[in-house]
């Protein structure tokens, strides 16, 4: 076994830390479409989202009927599916969130015992089109939208919410652009740790950055930045949403390649005033940090894609475990590419045998 790969075992060997993410819940219920149908039982399924897209352009004239075949019904959100990765790794993350009320959804059974799961209410409903090189995710938030910070302390006794609050090391909040309250709970969040020891880490996933205004999102930016300093922030998007970004800050709009984008977010990292920019892709990961630099790390595009709804919350989940320890920036990289890769292809966490395993595959380690 190589010295690299003898340091990601030795870390993970060595795993150990509290992650806590707030706040959602959804139910994904996937679908596939059927592109050609020969007989009850014999379909080809529409493999890209492409042509979807040009299919729905053809007959943007007139409508667009097409067929549906369940895939699953699963759990879904920020902090499930990021949790996921951490709980299979042999950490029990705390998520409070909406995964049934007045019991928990069989979507979650399977995380009552690998997860400290709190429960506000019911989740969310995600209708997913599913397909090889991609997704559609039409979502109704009601759920979502209405929960609030003051739901959140309503739930919980001034007792209870000291004990969650306590010795996390890594906080994470998710999906800003679907939680109308999100500066609400950030608020929250941080009044806690006017007591509390804070965590090293804060880590947030805005999802789709296009659905909200842009005063609105500076607004939640420059209220982050206000606390960068006692809380180190850590900000994760996609190939879309770092452009995005970009957009909206007024950085001009860079080529999807590692180096140009590495380069880009350190730009855009010191404009809004963040400890740690982080981009994930199906073909590499990037990040820029005040400490440790750039870097970024290579991962061939799978093609044996099961699952891919998740994906990114997997990396999200796989970097948060990876930035427990002191791995330098780009193993934290490797070691998050290789979350994703591993469940996209198996829709599941890996274990941390498994993990290596698929590090080892890596273009790029």
């Amino acid at each position: 076994m190589s010295t690299g790969i003898n340091r990601y075992v030795e870390y993970l060997n060595n795993l150990s830390g509290q992650i806590l993410l707030g706040c959602d819940g959804f139910v994904d219920e996937t679908y596939e479409i059927v592109q050609e149908r020969k007989s009850q039982n014999d379909f080809t399924a529409m493999k890209n989202l492409k042509m979807f897209g040009e299919l729905l352009v053809e007959r943007a004239d007139g409508g667009v009927g097409v067929e549906l075949v369940p895939k699953r019904r699963c759990e879904g959100g920020f902090g499930i599916n990021s949790g996921r990765i951490a709980a299979i790794l042999g950490l029990k993350p705390r998520l409070p969130g909406l995964y049934g009320e007045p019991t928990i959804d069989p979507a979650f059974v399977e995380f009552e015992d690998i997860c400290d799961i709190y429960s506000l209410g019911n989740p969310a409903l995600t209708i997913a089109l599913e397909f090889d090189d991609g997704k559609v995710l039409m979502s109704d938030l009601q759920a979502v939208s209405n929960l609030t910070w003051a739901d959140f302390e309503k739930f919980f006794t001034e007792e209870q919410l000291k004990e969650l609050f306590t010795g996390v090391d890594i906080l994470g909040l998710g999906y800003w652009s679907l939680t109308a309250d999100f500066d609400g709970f950030f608020q929250g969040f941080m009044k806690q740790y006017e007591t509390l020891t804070p965590p090293r880490r804060m880590f947030f996933d805005f999802a789709d950055i296009k659905k909200k205004s842009s005063e609105s999102f500076i607004k939640s930016l420059k209220l982050i930045r206000a606390y960068n300093s006692k809380i180190p922030m850590t900000f994760s998007l996609n190939e879309h949403e770092v452009l995005e970004l970009c957009s909206r800050i007024g950085i001009e709009r860079p080529e999807l390649n590692p180096a140009t984008i590495a380069a880009t977010l350190t730009v855009a990292r010191e404009k809004i005033g963040f400890d740690e920019l982080v981009v994930h892709t199906p073909e590499f990961a990037a990040a820029s940090s005040a400490a440790d630099g750039e870097a970024y790390a290579i991962q061939e595009r799978q093609t044996k894609v099961i699952r891919s709804a998740g994906a990114g919350d997997s990396f999200n989940g796989g970097y948060m475990c990876a930035s427990l320890g002191d791995l330098p920036i780009k193993e934290r990289l490797v070691m998050a590419n290789a979350a994703t890769a591993f469940f996209v292809t198996h829709a599941t966490g890996p274990t941390k045998e498994e993990l290596v395993a698929q590090i080892k595959k890596a273009a790029d380690k």
